[in-house]
């Protein structure tokens, strides 16, 4: 019985000593996030200058800054396929004040293509919201004898590896998107990797290479010059700015091929910062000023939980790792 009392007691004592720790963990939390912010929040974006992800994130940064009545600046850090400013912000002190808006690639491909990687996404992002997603359109030279994705398969299997296709460097999303294509398709394509979409866009416009994935907004500029020509886009249905090009689900049925951009905090930000941010966030999604820039950009408006984030990155992740074990894709 003396046991039982002494056991008891000892019990209550250490669920009394939890409470308390909880409820100090709890006060010291939500007084974190009552002084947050309490400094300029900078926002960390791995791409350059002009990029659809740097326009973006400044559109982000100027909603945020009148929410929070805080200064909110971006940073452009561009470079290594987006690891130099991915690995920058992730390295931040994890109290808000730094945050990383990204393309997918330096969550779900660049984990599978270099084995250095400073960074672990699984454990070092702290996923805050889904903000954008955007299709590709398939580009071809003017001249090409194809007009769309089932005559470009046709000519590609009358003379296998001789068309070439243009990336922006071996292990880009360009890449990748079109190895993807490649595989769905049954054919073989040359992969021609260029330093920059710019200088693959001289080439393809050139003739020098045949066709080349190309972001939605840019490939639109380019078609109406008339250097280029649509063959398809990879979204689930068609364009509204280009109604009379097919989607590659039209010969590939389920297929998808889409680019998406996030915001994210490096691993350790107080929950309730998270969920604060995450709600601006969904606000911003619900501006009529802010859905039409990214409309113009040829971007969809798509917020998300933190959680669905999450799981939207660890599927694509998957996804990705099967391609690039299969096809042996190596980075850069």
């Amino acid at each position: 019985m003396k046991h039982a009392t002494m056991y008891s007691r000892r019990t209550l004592l250490g669920q009394s000593i939890a409470l308390g720790l909880s409820s100090l963990v709890g006060n010291a939390a939500r007084a974190a996030t009552a002084a947050w912010p309490s400094k300029p929040i900078q926002v960390i974006v791995p791409a350059t200058t002009g990029s659809a992800p740097e326009i973006v994130a400044r559109l982000i940064a100027d909603a945020l800054s009148a929410r929070l009545s805080n200064p909110v600046y971006v940073e452009g850090m561009p470079g290594a396929s987006g690891i130099i400013g991915t690995d920058k912000a992730l390295k931040a002190p994890a109290d808000g004040h730094t945050l990383l808006y990204a393309m997918n690639q330096v969550a779900t491909m660049n984990p599978h293509l270099y084995p250095r990687l400073p960074y672990n996404p699984a454990r070092d992002m702290a996923p805050i919201s889904l903000v954008a997603r955007g299709g590709y359109a398939l580009l071809a030279h003017s001249g090409l004898p194809a007009s769309d994705l089932p005559s470009l398969i046709a000519l590609a299997k009358r003379e296998p590896g001789k068309l070439a296709y243009a990336s922006t460097g071996n292990g880009s999303a360009f890449h990748l998107g079109m190895e993807l294509i490649k595989a769905q398709c049954g054919i073989d394509l040359l992969h021609v990797p260029y330093r920059s979409g710019a200088n693959a866009n001289t080439e393809l416009m050139a003739g020098r290479v045949q066709v080349r994935l190309e972001p939605q907004a840019s490939a639109l500029a380019l078609v109406r010059g008339g250097r280029v020509k649509a063959l398809a886009v990879t979204t689930p249905t068609r364009l509204s700015v280009l109604p009379q090009v097919p989607t590659v689900r039209e010969t590939l049925p389920g297929f998808e091929l889409s680019g998406w951009n996030a915001l994210w905090a490096p691993a350790g930000t107080p929950a309730p910062v998270i969920v604060r941010l995450n709600a601006e966030v969904q606000q911003i999604l619900k501006s009529d000023a802010f859905r039409s820039h990214l409309l113009q950009l040829g971007l969809t408006p798509e917020g998300s939980t933190p959680a669905e984030l999450a799981a939207l990155t660890a599927q694509e992740t998957a996804q990705w790792k099967a391609l690039i074990d299969k096809t042996g894709i190596k980075a850069d």
